[in-house]
């Protein structure tokens, strides 16, 4: 086991432990540094000496293998945060990624389909069966409030208040926000919690969303519900629950809400982030000029 291994274990504890990072930015931090633990034991490299020559050679072989930007760009991410902490212990005492320029990624914008495309998915869930009704209130808190899939998988059962149209949501970094709901998404959560839950409860479950076991959803099963609730209904590509909630978004940028406001309702940490929306509201909006009017 080399000293390497063991210093990055114990960075991935204090992220997890004392800065609350979720268990899948921690997994992806762990992937990272184990990748680089293997180019440092085949170029017989000491991490204690890595300089800026070292930096790029690693970025240069990334590269080699098609990565793309935004994989590398979070990689060096990594590092810096890791040498950080490696300097924080006295074990280093230059931070070399620093010195490295992050590549440029191209912006793409997020996937979203109209309002009213969305309301006919919903509405053709078919809910005539407990687990049908649990698949549309599923879909529903993912438009409907906005939800990331970890949030919706976490939600507990004394976090969500229905007849005030709320809910306390553990976000990203354990932060928390209150996410609000409107009468359909009400009405549905409602039915799901009289006539499907209650089939399936067992002792220990406390999470709003269970399967027919009372065991918690896991996000893969959130993931391939959403999809399959999407191909029934002809939808291709087939949707995503990210891609519900940039639907939830971008409705309400277009409904008038302001920018500040989405942002809290995402539990965004930069306005940067929630500003991507007003660039698809525009595009939309440009589209149906391009199509509606008559000098075009």
């Amino acid at each position: 086991m080399s000293n390497f291994f063991s210093l990055y274990q114990r960075f991935l504890d204090y992220l997890l432990e004392q800065q609350q990072y979720s268990n899948n930015t921690v997994k992806n931090y762990e992937y990272d540094l184990q990748r680089l633990d293997g180019f440092f034991s085949n170029h017989h490299s000491d991490f204690k000496k890595v300089n800026k020559q070292d930096c790029r050679l690693y970025i240069s072989s990334r590269f080699d293998q098609k990565c793309t930007a935004k994989t590398i760009s979070r990689e060096i991410s990594t590092f810096r945060h890791f040498w950080g902490f490696l300097q924080r212990q006295q074990l280093v005492v230059q931070n070399p990624w620093k010195q490295i320029r992050l590549p440029k990624i191209e912006k793409k914008l997020p996937v979203i389909i109209s309002t009213k495309k969305m309301i006919r998915f919903l509405d053709g869930i078919d809910s005539s069966t407990p687990v049908g009704l649990r698949n549309r209130a599923i879909c529903e808190c993912l438009y409907g409030l906005g939800l990331r899939v970890s949030e919706l998988c976490g939600l507990l059962l004394d976090q969500i208040y229905v007849e005030k149209g709320e809910c306390r949501v553990i976000g990203k970094g354990q932060k928390e926000r209150i996410a609000v709901f409107g009468e359909i998404t009400q009405s549905i959560i409602k039915r799901y919690l009289i006539d499907s839950r209650p089939l399936w409860t067992v002792k220990e479950s406390k999470t709003l969303f269970v399967g027919p076991k009372g065991k918690p959803l896991t996000e893969r099963t959130v993931q391939r519900i959403v999809k399959k609730c999407s191909l029934e209904q002809g939808i291709v590509p087939a949707l995503t629950p990210h891609v519900l909630r940039h639907c939830y978004a971008s409705d309400l940028y277009k409904g008038g809400a302001d920018i500040s406001v989405i942002k809290e309702l995402l539990g965004h940490d930069h306005l940067a982030t929630t500003e991507i929306y007003t660039h698809v509201a525009n595009e939309e909006l440009k589209e149906t000029m391009q199509q509606a009017h008559p000098r075009n």
